[in-house]
């Protein structure tokens, strides 16, 4: 028995909104992962942005290999799709768990100036006119 599209995919103008829909959602999961990682970053919030860009970078190259060699596979057209069900919930599983762990941490700030603010003197608050 071939494989049949579902409907929602099987027209060219349903299946532009799908991926409008899914681009959609991974520009907005990326953010919302990175601030709840640094809401747990502790004194390494510059690490950990940069470690959760290098994930994505990594996940978004990993998911492209194995998406490819799945078309491979007796799964076909199929393999892709579920390669990336499989990477949204492996990606979803230790978000949860952050989310739910429920550590809140107030954010400080690392860096501090350590000579003072430079003053200019040039500058006058203005005050009123004597003419």
């Amino acid at each position: 028995m071939p494989w049949a599209a579902p409907p929602s995919a099987a027209g060219p103008v349903t299946a532009v909104a799908l991926v409008f829909l899914m681009a959609l959602a991974g520009f907005t999961v990326n953010p919302v992962v990175t601030s709840v990682a640094l809401r747990a970053a502790g004194d390494a919030p510059t690490l950990t942005s940069a470690l959760t860009t290098s994930a994505y970078n990594t996940g978004i190259a990993a998911g492209s290999a194995l998406a490819g060699q799945a078309l491979n596979t007796s799964l076909g057209l199929t393999g892709p799709a579920l390669v990336g069900a499989l990477f949204a919930t492996l990606t979803l599983l230790p978000l949860i768990a952050l989310a739910l762990s429920g550590t809140r941490r107030q954010a400080r700030i690392v860096a501090q100036r350590t000579a003072p603010a430079p003053v200019d003197d040039d500058i006058t608050a203005p005050g009123p006119s004597r003419h």
